[in-house]
């Protein structure tokens, strides 16, 4: 059995459904394939790298003929979903007028996209998708080559149908004759008649009402205010004719119906094909839009390698912290070695980097653009993200309980490559058996074919062989005296417009900052507590803080 890429749960955590929310698709068809998108692996790098191509392609229209994508997306607005009508003709049910008319209103845009696409010449663009001919079909639904959008079942379909029409036409026009004759007979009996054959009596009038009721000639309809409503009555042998007409009508409409049925039965795979091309490329003008709108690059796939993300940039993140006037800091990393580890102090973004690393080489394998300004990745098969924050009621776990569950999960595959980023390990137990866990893992994972990131308070987790260690850059370039006042003015939130959230590699032996005591000082902690965690320290030079 075949083991996924992504669970659901870390689809979530790595916020993808921000990423295909935004991919907006204006086809029940895009929808479906936005749906069906799987991630890429090593055996569909051809297949990814010619996806890649493709959206490339979109957002080069985009750039330069935007017009053109636009009017395409307009056409395909006005396409519906025809699946139920489609496993009807499958299943030979006869289909009613209504849905041969939603078939000819779908294959007349079918046609206009064809021709929009041959006429742009769109062959490089989507030459995957496009469309197949749909003129046997409209030759079909519109055998009069008419052009209406309209669906009529013509007496061209049967010669039995033309036959009875042709009577009901007669039988109609003798009724109209005989009902000309009777309105001018009773409107010499004081009945007045309107065009279509209606005598109108206002019903202060009893006399005529009552008159009306009992005449051979007449019927009566119906009360409205003031008035009584009476109709000529035509000679019943030619209304039982033109009724027993009707019922034949219908009959030999159906008998129309259900050979149209079977016959649009022979072009159902094009129609099927068609609605699916369709789809695809609604869904990559989607990815193109959503590329040039996020500002993304494609990602370069090599058979294997670093995984390495220039610039990279949290989607959900960024566009949030735009919403409201301000920047994300863009993030680089090269993971190069089998575990990286991300120290660094509170609020230094770890966890968002972990998250945006995920997300992006998560993207990458779906076939999007990603928001960075380079990324040099190779497949993985699977991907995996621990953030620290499950909790199993149902199990009866604690979040380390669930956390070690997961990783006791991911951990069996072993001999897979995939990507492992795991928050703040083991942060849901107390220290020293935490720094024992999180140690006796790392040397384990060393010797699997995944690459590991981990973000980590511990010291002493960055000293080893075959094990590269990042730092935040956080608060070191900061002076604290400077800014102390403002500091208390404002509170802690200050710190994140000072913070720098970019990494830096440094040597395994690179002690873990402690900024929190140089936050807690500022912030007014009784200097004596400082003085006296200083001490418990070891009073590392790294971390005196000026008085």
């Amino acid at each position: 059995m075949k083991q996924e890429f992504l669970s659901k749960k870390n689809f979530a955590d790595l916020d993808l459904g921000f990423v295909f929310d935004r991919l907006q698709v204006v086809t029940s068809y895009g929808e479906s394939a936005k749906k069906c998108l799987r991630p890429y692996g090593a055996s569909n790098l051809k297949e990814l790298d010619h996806s890649f191509d493709l959206t490339e392609r979109i957002m080069e229209r985009l750039e330069n003929k935007r017009h053109d994508v636009l009017e395409l997306k307009s056409i395909f607005k006005e396409i519906k979903q025809l699946a139920n009508t489609f496993d009807r003709i499958e299943a030979e049910d006869t289909l009613s007028v209504t849905e041969f008319f939603e078939i000819k209103h779908l294959v007349m845009h079918m046609a206009k996209v064809k021709a929009m696409t041959e006429k742009l010449s769109w062959e490089k663009t989507i030459g995957d998708y496009l469309l197949h001919s749909t003129d046997p079909v409209m030759a079909l639904l519109d055998p009069e080559n008419s052009g209406v959008g309209t669906f009529y079942i013509y007496s061209t379909y049967s010669a039995q149908l033309e036959t009875i029409r042709a009577s009901l036409l007669e039988t109609e026009t003798e009724i109209k004759r005989q009902t000309k004759r009777i309105a001018e007979q009773i409107e010499t009996e004081g009945f007045k008649v309107n065009a279509n054959g209606e005598v109108r009596i206002q019903q202060v009038d009893r006399e005529n009402i009552e008159k009306a009721k009992h005449h051979p000639h007449l019927s009566y309809r119906m009360d409205i205010p003031l008035y009584s409503l009476f109709r000529i009555k035509p000679d019943p042998k030619y209304q039982e004719r033109h009724d027993q007409l009707l019922i034949e009508e219908e009959e030999a409409e159906y008998k129309v119906r259900t050979w149209l049925t079977v016959q649009l039965g022979k072009h159902l795979k094009m129609l099927r094909a068609n609605c699916a091309h369709i789809g695809q490329v609604d869904l990559l003008i989607a990815k193109g839009q959503f590329a040039v709108a996020f500002q993304c690059v494609r990602p370069k796939f090599e058979s294997e390698g670093n995984l390495s993300i220039t610039g990279g940039r949290h989607l959900k993140v960024s566009y949030s912290l735009d919403r409201v006037g301000k920047s994300f800091t863009p993030v680089d990393i090269d993971i190069h070695k089998t575990v990286t580890l991300i120290t660094g102090a509170n609020m230094g973004g770890k966890t968002v980097s972990l998250r945006m690393i995920g997300q992006v080489i998560a993207m990458a394998h779906y076939g999007f653009f990603v928001p960075c300004k380079q990324a040099t990745l190779y497949p993985l098969d699977f991907l995996f993200i621990s953030v620290g924050d499950s909790q199993s009621i149902d199990m009866g776990l604690s979040t380390f309980g669930a956390e070690i569950v997961e990783i006791g999960q991911v951990i069996r595959r072993f001999s897979d490559r995939g990507l492992i980023l795991i928050d703040e390990l083991a942060r849901g137990t107390n220290p020293k058996e935490g720094f024992a866990i999180s140690k006796a893992l790392i040397e384990h994972l060393q010797g699997g074919m995944s690459k590991t990131l981990i973000t980590t308070h511990y010291d002493g987790l960055t000293q080893g062989p075959d094990l590269s260690h990042y730092q935040v850059n956080g608060l070191k370039d900061v002076d604290f005296e400077d800014i102390r006042t403002e500091l208390k003015e404002k509170g802690i939130g200050l710190l994140h417009e000072y913070m720098d959230y970019r990494l830096t590699e440094v040597s395994g032996d690179k002690e873990i900052p402690k900024e929190a005591l140089r936050i807690s000082e500022m912030m007014g902690l009784a200097q004596t507590i400082i003085e006296r965690a200083k001490e418990i320290l070891g009073g590392s030079h790294d971390e005196q803080i000026k008085s």
